[in-house]
């Protein structure tokens, strides 16, 4: 009689146990991750030049193992923005004379959870043209710089900036990154303040930098801002000049 209860006790303690809910797994989904091609549009070497361009974020993005593919097949490898934190991704393709084909571009993001988060953003094969500079001077006395150029009709902002001529992955000296198109020109003081991003010390006489002037067209239905992730082409241009 006592085993038959034993078995009995067991058997209830198995069946309530097997009842108790399951504990469910959070899985942390990224939500916050964004992916971004843009139509880069540029002259070089007499000619006009385009190329695809990505930007990718999200929180506890990892460094490494995160790409793009495009309507073709073509995969495009991201890798770090060293001088922006976060992990923020960047990657191009090459200059060519025609554009790069319009339609769906696949981000495969990796986070340092384990977690792989796929998505899409559309290139538009529309473009607007790219501002010329009709007027340009440094003033090393007075450290300042006046540049002009001319509209670009459908730019929704434009972005001023002055880098290294090694642009890659470095951080600009200077930028503004919203400009009304109601404005077609820029008095810049080399002072380090609004709008300057590194030390004005870091400057090296006798060399050659950049000024870039980029007339930019936000994706339809996004917001226009400077740092927005939703730019549909940017149109640059730039000339150099000795410090």
């Amino acid at each position: 009689m006592k085993k038959i209860n034993i078995l009995l006790i067991l058997a209830i303690i198995f069946s309530l146990s097997s009842c108790k809910k399951k504990e469910v797994e959070i899985v942390n989904t990224h939500d916050d991750a964004k992916g971004d091609v843009i139509l880069k549009k540029m002259p070089m070497n007499g000619s006009i030049k385009y190329l695809p361009v990505f930007f990718a974020d999200g929180a506890d993005i990892s460094a490494t193992g995160n790409s793009v593919k495009g309507p073709d097949g073509t995969v495009y490898d991201l890798h770090d923005i060293p001088w922006m934190p976060g992990n923020k991704q960047t990657g191009n393709g090459v200059p060519a004379d025609t554009k790069p084909q319009a339609g769906t571009y696949t981000f495969t993001l990796k986070f340092e959870d384990g977690y792989t988060k796929t998505l899409t953003d559309e290139l538009e094969s529309t473009e607007i043209d790219i501002p010329t500079i009709t007027a340009f001077t440094y003033d090393k006395v007075n450290q300042s710089i006046h540049i002009e150029w001319n509209a670009s009709a459908n730019a929704d902002l434009y972005c001023v900036k002055i880098t290294e001529l090694d642009m890659a992955n470095t951080k600009p000296f200077f930028k503004k990154a919203q400009i009304s198109t109601n404005m077609t020109s820029l008095d810049i003081n080399i002072d380090g303040s609004n709008g300057w991003m590194r030390p004005v010390s870091e400057f090296v006489d006798g060399t050659e930098y950049f000024i870039v002037v980029a007339a930019k067209k936000i994706e339809q239905g996004k917001p226009v801002a400077g740092d927005s992730t939703d730019f549909q082409t940017s149109a640059c241009n730039k000339r150099t000049f000795v410090y």
